[in-house]
């Protein structure tokens, strides 16, 4: 697979990620008063580790695939995000083997920092005047290595996988809460 192969198709993951993500999200806000919300709910709560595990690793790998195949060299930011993908990456796999659901309140803070800086950098790759010297000037946070569909770059892509983290991190903490409520 070439470069711009592994771009498209790493936007459209992206993106079904997102899409994923904010269905979860209004399913959350919703759940006591539809149906479907309940329904998606259930599902999430039954692979949702299984789920954070498989995107996290997905976004890990491309961010290794597109730094050490495709040579874009990561910035101060994207290793920021780096960090806590990774992170969630690793334990969301733990977890997902022990089935153990309590590693959405950990996850949720991680991928929160994730998200806020990853925003920050998709800010700074639109609004380059905004930089405040956070990068190195051989590297800096403002280059944007491609951009899919017109908005979809790194950094995005980063953030999508972060809601997504967040959206199944709420989805499991909610389910707990039902659970004590009962």
């Amino acid at each position: 697979m070439n470069s711009d192969t592994a771009q498209v198709f790493s936007a459209l993951l992206a993106l079904a990620t997102l899409v994923g993500a904010s269905v979860t999200l209004i399913a959350v806000l919703s759940e006591g008063s539809a149906q479907w919300a309940a329904q998606w709910l259930a599902n999430i709560r039954v692979s949702g580790l299984w789920l954070m595990c498989s995107v996290t690793t997905g976004a890990m790998v491309g961010s290794l695939y597109f730094s050490e195949h495709v040579g874009y060299a990561p910035c101060k930011l994207c290793w920021y995000q780096r960090i806590a993908m990774y992170s969630i990456a690793i334990v969301s796999f733990v977890a997902a083997l022990r089935k153990d659901k309590n590693i959405a309140r950990y996850s949720i803070v991680l991928a929160s920092l994730g998200l806020v800086v990853s925003t920050y950098h998709y800010l700074l790759e639109w609004f380059p005047q905004l930089e405040s010297n956070v990068c190195s000037l051989d590297v800096p946070c403002t280059s944007v290595w491609f951009r899919e569909f017109g908005f979809v770059t790194l950094c995005f892509m980063a953030g999508s996988a972060f809601i997504s983290a967040i959206a199944i991190s709420l989805a499991l903490i909610r389910e707990s809460h039902l659970i004590k409520e009962a």
